[in-house]
């Protein structure tokens, strides 16, 4: 047996817990590419990306309403502080971003509380932080979960109905009405004839 007491010691990390809600999620798998129930440690000096470009985002969301870079989550130290904190950017040029009751457009960015709702298109992630001991690394734990925390935490409407580029709402031609409540982009690189 080994001597326990020359063992390092092992830290704590900070957890980043990330609840994902969608109303389709059921019907489709839009987190797959996710680690789910799984911790996965990051460098704090690494920017955390969701979106749907596994290119450019660690993270990958399995929807082609959610833009290629939908948000990044970076760590940072206060001054004379040891403890992680986070700020949020909307990386979105089409979608904006709400983070508690604020809304966040392009390349804008806000400090996560302790607890917040982040919503975008249909999409709902409640965040919350568990403190740790490491400077240098943390963790982020997705779960999904089956109801809305919107409505769990008395919030209303998810997010504003969407808006295509010439800023008119989406209509359906049919009935006049909105055909539907997610964000609608269009990828750059490809060519309608």
């Amino acid at each position: 047996m080994g001597d326990i007491s020359k063992l390092e010691t092992q830290e704590l990390l900070t957890c980043l817990h990330v609840q994902l809600f969608h109303p389709n999620q059921a019907n489709r798998p839009l987190f797959h590419n996710l680690p789910l129930n799984e911790p996965y440690e990051m460098d704090a000096e690494d920017p955390l990306r969701l979106g749907r470009d596994g290119e450019t985002c660690l993270f990958v969301l399995n929807d082609t309403t959610v833009s290629r870079k939908q948000l990044s989550v970076q760590a940072y130290r206060k001054p004379n502080s040891s403890i992680l904190s986070f700020t949020i950017q909307n990386l979105s040029q089409k979608v904006n971003l709400m983070v508690g009751g604020s809304e966040l457009k392009h390349l804008e960015r806000a400090e996560l509380n302790d607890k917040v709702l982040l919503r975008f298109g249909r999409y709902e992630l409640l965040i919350w932080q568990e403190p740790g001991d490491s400077k240098n690394k943390f963790e982020i734990l997705f779960e999904t979960c089956n109801t809305s925390p919107s409505q769990e935490m008395g919030i209303g409407v998810p997010c504003r109905q969407p808006v295509m580029d010439s800023g008119l709402p989406w209509r359906n031609s049919e009935n006049g009405g909105p055909t539907s409540q997610e964000p609608l982009e269009s990828d750059e690189t490809i060519f309608v004839v």
